[in-house]
């Protein structure tokens, strides 16, 4: 693996080799945020739960007027 560092203000650019102390922290650090991104709870889609509350409603409103 491997890093790549910018001088702003040159324009140079090297590409450093990782030890493998780096790599690993890298990974341990991949690791903690796959764990942290799986006990998220799942995006809620709050436009579409208002479209079916509303339908769900209108059709109670029907059979209630019948």
């Amino acid at each position: 693996m491997e890093r790549i560092e910018v001088n702003v203000e040159t324009g140079e650019v090297k590409t450093i080799q990782l030890t493998p102390d780096e790599i690993a922290a890298n990974q341990a650090q991949y690791a903690t945020w796959e764990a942290e991104q799986a006990a998220m709870p799942p995006v809620v889609d709050l436009q579409a739960q208002i479209v079916a509350l509303t339908a769900e409603l209108n059709a109670l409103k029907l059979k209630v007027g019948e």
